[in-house]
């Protein structure tokens, strides 16, 4: 009985290294190149203008505490 749990206990570890192995090669192989990254996928966000020069975009209420 301990030989068979210790057979499939190696089958297991040796299915995972198989497959870590395996990732580790199709990562390799589907290397994505981030060089330059912003540079060739930039946009520029589109901002409403402000009304004033300085102003909020809400109106500050500091009385909002009643006692």
């Amino acid at each position: 009985m301990n030989i068979l749990m210790f057979i499939v206990g190696f089958l297991i570890f040796l299915f995972f290294i198989v497959g870590q192995i395996s990732e580790v090669k199709a990562e390799t192989k589907d290397e994505i190149d981030y060089k330059n990254y912003y540079e060739r996928h930039s946009f520029e966000r589109k901002k409403n203008p402000k009304y004033k020069k300085g102003s909020q975009s809400r109106v500050k209420n500091y009385n909002w505490k009643k006692r």
